[in-house]
C-alpha cells in the first residue's frame, strides 16, 4: 500500500512515477536482507535526486515512488540526475538495478489521501509502459520541458500508444540521455504490434520512386496491393514501405506471412495468430477479429496471398468493411480483387543500357552504370560473398549483360552474385542460358520458393489451370511481345474473346505484362518466357505453336510487302517494327521445316530489309533462299518446273539487289544474269522487273557508265509497269548525275521526273529519297539556297519514317553542299554530328567519307598536316571496310583535289608523316581528331599555285 504524504502540490504540476524493474526476481537471486541494502542505496539516491530539484516525495510502495514537481523542467533534470545516479552506483552482491520512470504534466488535484484525477493515472500507465533504465514523458511533458531540456539530452517520438483503463490514446517520448542506454525493447501498451515487421539482414537498394509511390497510395487509400512475378521483391517493397507508415499508426502494424499455411481455412486462423486473437470455441474466428480491430488504428500487412487467393480476399473485404481505421497492404502475384483496391504492379529493377562489346568503357561511364538500380543490387550482394568484388573494366560488360539477361529480377540477381564465389562475371554470364539450374543456392534461411529460380516460378505455375498453362506454353513462342491477335492465332483460341480472357489471367497472375506505350502489346520476362518454353518442349505441342507462329508471321510479312512500297509504308513499318524479333524467329523456323514458306517469307522481307538498313541479315537470309530454291528446281519438263522456275528467278533477283546494295557485286552481277534469263524464259515480268533492278544497281556501284545507260533504258519502262516507283526515282537520279557536268539543264530535267514518279507512288521513303537527289542535283546545278529545302524535306522525311541512317546520309549530303558553298563554319557543325552518328551506326565507309570531308574544311582553312593525318585515316578505314568510294557524286573529285593539293606542296616529308600517323589512328581516335578542330594540324599559307605550305609548329 503506498504511503501518502500531506500538504501536496495542486493545479498544474508534473507526476514522476519511478519503479524497479523485476524487483521480485531481483529478491530470490540476492536474498531478502541484500535487497533491503539495495532498496536503502535506490531509495537515497531517487531522494538525492527529487530535493536537489526541489521536488515533493508524495509516496511510496516497496521499491515504486510518486514523486511531484511544480514544473516539468524540473522533473526532467530530477529524473535524468536519478538515472545517471543509478547507473553509476556499486550495489550490493553484485546486483543489477534498472528503474523505470514515467512523467506526466497535469492537474494535481488533492482527494483522499493523496490525488485524485485521470491525470495522475495516466502518469502511472506511462511508467508501467516502460523498460528498466527508460524515461518515458507524456506528449504534454515534453511541450513543456523541450525548450529547456539539458546538454547531451532529446526526446524521441515513439508514437500514439493506448494506455490500459484510459480512453485516449498518448504521444509517448523517450529522453535520450548521452551516456546511459536508449536502445529498448517496444513498450508495454497495448498498441505493440503482436508481429513486428521482419528484420532485414541486407541492405534494401533502390526503388526510391517506387517506394515514393507506394507511400503516396498508403496516404489515400486503405487497402494498397503489390503485384508482381515471384522473385521481384514485393515483400520487401512491403516491408520497406510499411515501416514509416506503422510509426505513424496509433496501434503500429502487423505482419502476417500467409506463403507457410497449406489452404484457405487457414487463413483466418494465421491472422489471428499474428494479432494475437484468442479464438473462442463456438464463435467465428473472423467476428474475433473484427472485434479487435474494429477500434484500432493498425496497418495489416498480408504477405503471399495468391494461393489463397479467395479466402485472403474475404477477408480482407469483411475487416475494411467492419473497421474504419483499418489499413491492409497485400503482396500477391494477383490482385485481391475487391472493391476499393488500389494496385501497384512492382517492376523489374531499373536496368543499364546495353554495352557495343566493340566499344571501352571509361571509368566515368562505369561509375555511371555502377548507379543503375539493378548493377548496385548485383554488385553489393557479390561483395557478401566476396569482399574485394568491384565494377571495373573487366567485369562491367559481364554484370550489364547478367542483369539485362535476368530482367532485373532481384531473387535471380541475388541468386547469381552468390556465384561470383566461384566463377567470375564473364562465366556467369555465358551460362545463363541455363539459368534455371545455375541460379540455385538462396540462403538456408530463405523459404524454399525463394532459394532456386526455379522454386520461384514453380509456384506461380502450380496455381494456373491446365488451360492457363496450355496458353502460357504457346505463348512462350513468341519473341520481343506480341497482339491479341498474334496470341488468338498461336493458342489457337476459338476467338479473340478466349485468347483475351486467356490473357487476363495471365496478366493477373504477373506471368505476363501488357505494354501500353503504343498499341496494346503484351510480353513475358524472358525469365519466364524461357521457363514456360521449357514446358512447350516437354509436351507434345510444340510443332504445333511454332507453325502456327510461322504462319500468322508469314502472312503478315506478304501483307506488308507490297504496302510498304506504297502510300500506308510508315503505318506498316509502325505496325512491323515491333514484330521483329518475331518475324526474325519464324523465318528462322521456316528454314528448319518449311522450305518453300522459308523462300516466300525472305522475298516478302525485302522491302522491309531495305528500308530498316539490316543488310547483314537480309543478305543470310535471301543467300540461303537461293540455295533452298535450287535445291526445289525440278528436273526439266517437270509440271511444276515453270513455278519453280519463277520462284528461282525471284529469288536470284532479290538476292542479286541485295548483294549489290550491301556486298558483293560479282555475285549482284552473276546472279542478276540468271535471274534475267529465267525471268525472259518463264516470262514473268515481276523477276523481270527485280532482275533488271539489280542489274542496274551492279551497274551504278562498279560505276560501269556505259552500263548504267543500257541498264537504265531496260529498266525504265518494266518498273513503269510493274508500279516499282523506287527503281524509276533511282534511274532519274542516276541519268541526272551522269547529265550535270555537261548539261545541266537535262539533270534538273531528271530530278523533277524523279519527284514527279515519287510523288505518284505515295511511299514516303521514296518521297524522300526523290527529295534527297533533287537536293544533291540541284546543289551542283543552282546552289546551295535552291538546293537546301530539299534536303530539309529529305531529312524531314526520314526522320518520320523513323530511318535513322538515310537521315544521316541527308543530314551529310546537306554539309556537303554547304560546304561546297563556301559556308565553312556550318559544314563543320553539320559535320560533327554526322560523324558521331556514323560512328555509332559501326559504317566505317560513311566514316571515312566523314573524315574526308574535314580534312577538305582544313585544306579550306589552311591546314595542311591536319588534312593529311585525316585523309590517312579514311584511306585505312576504307581498306579495312572494304568500302571503295561512289562512283555517283562528287567523292571522286572532291578527293583526288584534296591529295594533289596537299602532295604536291613543297612540305611533302611532313605531309607524309602525318598521313602515315594518320593511318594508325583508330576509327574512335580518327574522330576525336576530326572533332578537335583547326588547333589540332598544323597552320599552312596557301601558295599561287594552289598549293599548301605549312608554317605552323602546331602538331
Amino acid at each position: 500500500m503506498r504511503e501518502l504524504k500531506r500538504d501536496l502540490p495542486v493545479g498544474t504540476v508534473t507526476f514522476l512515477f519511478t519503479d524497479i524493474e523485476g524487483s521480485t526476481p531481483l529478491v530470490a537471486k540476492i536474498g531478502p536482507r541484500a535487497f533491503r541494502d539495495v532498496l536503502e542505496h535506490h531509495n537515497q539516491l531517487i531522494r538525492d535526486a527529487v530535493a536537489a530539484h526541489h521536488g515533493v516525495d508524495a509516496g511510496t510502495a516497496g521499491d515504486s515512488f510518486l514523486l511531484v514537481f511544480q514544473d516539468a523542467v524540473s522533473a526532467v533534470a530530477a529524473a535524468i540526475d536519478a538515472q545517471r545516479a543509478l547507473a553509476a552506483a556499486t550495489w550490493p552482491a553484485g546486483a543489477e538495478v534498472r528503474v523505470r520512470m514515467g512523467l506526466h504534466t497535469g492537474q494535481g488535484i488533492a482527494g483522499g489521501d493523496g490525488y485524485v484525477g485521470l491525470d495522475i493515472h495516466r502518469a502511472a500507465r506511462i511508467a508501467a509502459a516502460a523498460h528498466g533504465g527508460q524515461v518515458l514523458l507524456s506528449e504534454a511533458s515534453r511541450a513543456a520541458s523541450a525548450q529547456d531540456l539539458p546538454p547531451g539530452v532529446g526526446a524521441m517520438d515513439l508514437g500514439q500508444h493506448d494506455l490500459r483503463g484510459l480512453a485516449e490514446p498518448e504521444r509517448i517520448y523517450q529522453l535520450m540521455i548521452e551516456g546511459l542506454a536508449s536502445d529498448f525493447p517496444p513498450l508495454r501498451s497495448s498498441t505493440t504490434p503482436r508481429t513486428p515487421l521482419p528484420a532485414q539482414l541486407t541492405t534494401f537498394v533502390g526503388r526510391e520512386r517506387e517506394l515514393a509511390e507506394v507511400t503516396a497510395m498508403l496516404q489515400a487509400d486503405r487497402l494498397v496491393t503489390l503485384v508482381g512475378v515471384g522473385g521481384i521483391g514485393k515483400t520487401r517493397m512491403m516491408i520497406q514501405a510499411a515501416g514509416p507508415v506503422a510509426r505513424l499508426r496509433r496501434h503500429g502494424a502487423c505482419f502476417v506471412e500467409l506463403a507457410p499455411i497449406t489452404g484457405p481455412g487457414l487463413v483466418q486462423a494465421e491472422v489471428a495468430r499474428a494479432l494475437g486473437v484468442e479464438q473462442e470455441p463456438g464463435r467465428p474466428i473472423s467476428d474475433a477479429l473484427v472485434d479487435f480491430l474494429r477500434a484500432k488504428d493498425i496497418l495489416l500487412l498480408l504477405d503471399n496471398c495468391e494461393h489463397v487467393i479467395d479466402a485472403a480476399s474475404e477477408l480482407a473485404q469483411r475487416l475494411l468493411e467492419s473497421c474504419p481505421t483499418l489499413q491492409i497492404l497485400a503482396s500477391s502475384r494477383e490482385p485481391l480483387g475487391i472493391g476499393g483496391e488500389t494496385i501497384f504492379t512492382v517492376p523489374s529493377l531499373e536496368l543499364p543500357d546495353a554495352l557495343d562489346p566493340r566499344s571501352a568503357v571509361d571509368e566515368s561511364g562505369i561509375a555511371q552504370i555502377g548507379r543503375v538500380e539493378a548493377v548496385r543490387l548485383f554488385v553489393d550482394r557479390a561483395r557478401a560473398v566476396l569482399p574485394a568484388f568491384g565494377l571495373d573494366s573487366s567485369n562491367v560488360s559481364a554484370v550489364v549483360q547478367i542483369c539485362r539477361r535476368l530482367d532485373g529480377i532481384p531473387l535471380a540477381l541475388e541468386l547469381a552474385s552468390a556465384r561470383v564465389a566461384v566463377m567470375s562475371a564473364k562465366e556467369i554470364a555465358a551460362r545463363l542460358g541455363d539459368r534455371f539450374r545455375l541460379l540455385t543456392g538462396g540462403g538456408r534461411a530463405a523459404v524454399p520458393r525463394q532459394q532456386t529460380l526455379q522454386a520461384a516460378i514453380d509456384w506461380s505455375w502450380d496455381l494456373l489451370t491446365d488451360s492457363d498453362r496450355r496458353c502460357l506454353r504457346c505463348l512462350s513462342v513468341f519473341v520481343g511481345g506480341w497482339t491479341l491477335d498474334a496470341a488468338t492465332a498461336v493458342t489457337n483460341s476459338s476467338d479473340a474473346i478466349e485468347a483475351l480472357d486467356a490473357l487476363g489471367r495471365l496478366v493477373a497472375r504477373s506471368l505476363v505484362f501488357l505494354d501500353r506505350s503504343g498499341p496494346t502489346r503484351y510480353g513475358m520476362l524472358e525469365t519466364i518466357r524461357q521457363y514456360a518454353n521449357a514446358k512447350l518442349v516437354e509436351s507434345d505441342e510444340a510443332e504445333g505453336a511454332l507453325g502456327r507462329h510461322l504462319a500468322h508471321y508469314s502472312n503478315l510479312a506478304a501483307e506488308a510487302e507490297s504496302a510498304l512500297e506504297g502510300p500506308d509504308m510508315v503505318a506498316w513499318l509502325q505496325r512491323l517494327d515491333p514484330e521483329a524479333e518475331n518475324l526474325r524467329a519464324a523465318l528462322g523456323w521456316a528454314f528448319d521445316s518449311d522450305a518453300g514458306a522459308a523462300i516466300e517469307m525472305s522475298l516478302s522481307m525485302r522491302s522491309y530489309w531495305r528500308l530498316r538498313s539490316v543488310g547483314s541479315e537480309g543478305l543470310e537470309r535471301l543467300d540461303q533462299a537461293v540455295d533452298l530454291a535450287r535445291l526445289l528446281l525440278p528436273a526439266e519438263g517437270s509440271p511444276v518446273g515453270l513455278e519453280r522456275s519463277i520462284v528461282l528467278a525471284r529469288t536470284l533477283a532479290t538476292a542479286a539487289q541485295a548483294h549489290a546494295l550491301w556486298a558483293d557485286a560479282i555475285v549482284a552481277r552473276d546472279w542478276a544474269d540468271e535471274a534475267l534469263v529465267l525471268a525472259r524464259r518463264t516470262g514473268d515480268e515481276r523477276a523481270l522487273s527485280l532482275a533488271l533492278s539489280a542489274a542496274f544497281l551492279v551497274a551504278v556501284f562498279s560505276s560501269q557508265l556505259d552500263g548504267v545507260d543500257r541498264a537504265a533504258e531496260a529498266l525504265r519502262d518494266v518498273a513503269a509497269r510493274q508500279g516499282d516507283w523506287w527503281s524509276l526515282v533511282y534511274v532519274y537520279w542516276v541519268a541526272a548525275e551522269i547529265a550535270r557536268h555537261d548539261d545541266p539543264a537535262l539533270a534538273m530535267a531528271r530530278v523533277e521526273e524523279a519527284t514527279d514518279a515519287a510523288r505518284r507512288s505515295g511511299n514516303p521513303a521514296t518521297i524522300a529519297f526523290a527529295a534527297l537527289a533533287r537536293g544533291a542535283i540541284t546543289s551542283y546545278v543552282a546552289g546551295l539556297a535552291d538546293a537546301r529545302p530539299w534536303f530539309e524535306q529529305a531529312i524531314a522525311g526520314y526522320r518520320a519514317i523513323g530511318d535513322r541512317r538515310f537521315e544521316v546520309i541527308a543530314q551529310s549530303d546537306l554539309a556537303h553542299a554547304v560546304r561546297h558553298g563556301g559556308t565553312l563554319d556550318e559544314a563543320e557543325a553539320l559535320y560533327g554530328e554526322t560523324i558521331r552518328e556514323w560512328l555509332h551506326l559501326g559504317n566505317r565507309g560513311a566514316l571515312a567519307n566523314q573524315l574526308e570531308s574535314f580534312a577538305y574544311l582544313a585544306i579550306a582553312r589552311g591546314y595542311g598536316s591536319r588534312a593529311a593525318r585525316l585523309l590517312g585515316a579514311a584511306e585505312a578505314l576504307r581498306e579495312v571496310a572494304g568500302s571503295p568510294m561512289q562512283a555517283m557524286g562528287t567523292e571522286h573529285e572532291d578527293y583526288e583535289t584534296a591529295v594533289a593539293q596537299i602532295r604536291e606542296g613543297p612540305d611533302r616529308e611532313t605531309v607524309d608523316a602525318a598521313w602515315a600517323e594518320g593511318r594508325r589512328l583508330t576509327a574512335e581516335a580518327a574522330v576525336e581528331a576530326a572533332l578537335k578542330g583547326p588547333a589540332a594540324g598544323r597552320r599552312g599559307l596557301w601558295t599561287g599555285s594552289g598549293h599548301v605550305v605549312d608554317t605552323s609548329a602546331g602538331p
